[in-house]
């Protein structure tokens, strides 16, 4: 099996496996559940646990809603930081690991790749962090699922969200791994970070440009799909850095979201 190993355990979240699961839980069960009766998709951020685990807590505990006994097929998508490539790269790996372990990804990863423009790019996923990150608090929250890793290049939203759509069903989950503005002022990033609010509490892509996410395009390709198929969403909560474990001089902003349908 060809395995795409963890490479920011121990550094990003913790390496040992009853730690992790700890921390998760942690993270996970100090935040409320909401009703939703049919969840279309969720954003989370995707920095270190210590920072960004608190709100990330909040879009995975809404996952207690979707019936366990399914097996759900994770459309996981998030951004490049190490490769500039046009289009989108798709993880053609057997399985992923974590200290968790194994997470199987869907044959659905290969039939995407007869899309144009999506293609499988190696040197974006050896070192990508965001995808990893979110894989623990899946394999915490679902007994059964697989994924379908996406890491956006330059890529049309709209487009990304055409393909997308090709392939979700009723028990499709879309994930997507962004954080928001990166290394402002603690009153300047939220600042900025209100315009991500809003485009996803407005669904309004216009408010969206304004916007400093690094999983921008992810994001966008949501709120698309949302008014497409009348979906609905919320912002579940907002906090950056500097109001978790770090300084107020230099923070990065984190948003936890969900969109649903009624």
């Amino acid at each position: 099996m060809k395995i795409r190993n963890p490479v920011v355990a121990g550094a990003f979240y913790p390496a040992e496996k009853e730690e992790l699961k700890l921390a998760i839980r942690q993270y996970v069960s100090n935040t409320p559940l909401y009703k939703f009766s049919h969840i279309k998709a969720i954003v989370s951020p995707h920095a270190g646990y210590i920072y960004s685990g608190p709100i990330a807590g909040y879009s995975y505990r809404q996952l207690d809603n979707l019936d366990k006994s399914r097996h759900w097929t994770i459309f996981l998508i998030g951004p490049s930081h190490y490769a500039y490539f046009t289009g989108a790269s798709i993880g053609l790996f057997d399985a992923y690991k974590t200290p968790l372990g194994i997470v199987n990804v869907s044959k659905i990863a290969r039939q995407i790749l007869s899309e144009d423009d999506f293609h499988f790019i190696l040197e974006a996923h050896i070192e990508e962090h965001c995808l990893e990150v979110e894989l623990p608090f899946l394999q915490f929250m679902l007994p059964h699922f697989e994924i379908v890793p996406i890491i956006t290049g330059d890529i049309s939203p709209k487009y990304l969200a055409d393909v997308v759509s090709k392939y979700i069903t009723e028990n499709s989950l879309i994930v997507v791994s962004s954080d928001l503005s990166h290394y402002h002022t603690y009153d300047v990033a939220r600042s900025i970070d209100g315009h991500c609010n809003k485009a996803v509490e407005k669904l309004d892509l216009n408010e969206m440009s304004l916007c400093e996410a690094c999983g921008k395009t992810g994001i966008a390709s949501v709120i698309y799909l949302s008014k497409k198929n009348g979906w609905k969403s919320k912002v579940l909560k907002y906090a950056t850095s500097g109001d978790t474990a770090g300084p107020k001089t230099q923070v990065v902003g984190y948003g936890s979201y969900i969109f649903y349908k009624e």
